[in-house]
């Protein structure tokens, strides 16, 4: 018996190829084939960061309460409206959208680097919807290549963001930044969505 297995692993040993068929390497991400499985990825990553932006905003209001709307200058505006959804193209909407979560990325940096004493209290929870966001991206950028749609542009060179001028100038600007990135993943989840029907 153990000559008839010997003799059959030599003989297996001479096809290796035609025998076994090489398969993909170990932790090799599989790739999609279906653009809608794609968006609804990104779909599923833009809700999930819309709820920690929602939760970290009521967090800021409960810790530093601040009536009225706060407003940078530097912040972009939002892309979309009710009236424009019926009129949104995919390479349009993912291109705004990598633009303008580049620039609340750059405000949320800005906040942990520049915000003060007061904003160090939330030191972990702005660190991690940094890290959310460049994970958006990333996928924002990937989903753009596997639909080969139009790369964007090179991002032109931004001036700095000066220092707040006071620890309220700080909060104010907290909230300004988690506002308009609630409201800007908010009206993304449903462009995402409506452009998926198109598909």
């Amino acid at each position: 018996m153990n000559c008839v297995c010997r003799l059959v692993l030599v003989v297996l040993s001479l096809w290796p190829h035609r025998v076994v068929a090489p398969g993909p390497p170990a932790g090799s991400p599989r790739v999609s084939s279906d653009p809608r499985a794609d968006l609804d990825s990104t779909v599923l990553l833009t809700r999930s960061l819309l709820a920690d932006t929602r939760q970290l905003a009521a967090q800021m209001r409960d810790k530093f309460p601040a009536d009225g709307d706060h407003n940078l200058d530097s912040l972009p505006t939002l892309a979309m409206s009710a009236g424009t959804l019926g009129s949104l193209q995919l390479p349009g909407v993912l291109t705004r959208l990598r633009v303008d979560l580049m620039s609340y990325l750059r405000h949320v940096q800005w906040l942990r680097r520049a915000g003060g004493p007061s904003l160090k209290t939330l030191e972990p929870e702005l660190g991690a919807l940094q890290a959310r966001l460049e994970r958006l991206l990333r996928r924002l950028q990937l989903l753009t290549s596997r639909l080969a749609l139009p790369q964007a542009t090179p991002d032109q060179p931004v001036p700095p963001l000066g220092p707040p001028a006071s620890a309220w100038g700080s909060i104010r600007a907290a909230h300004a930044v988690l506002g308009g990135l609630h409201l800007t993943l908010d009206w993304a989840v449903r462009g995402l969505l409506l452009l998926k029907t198109r598909l």
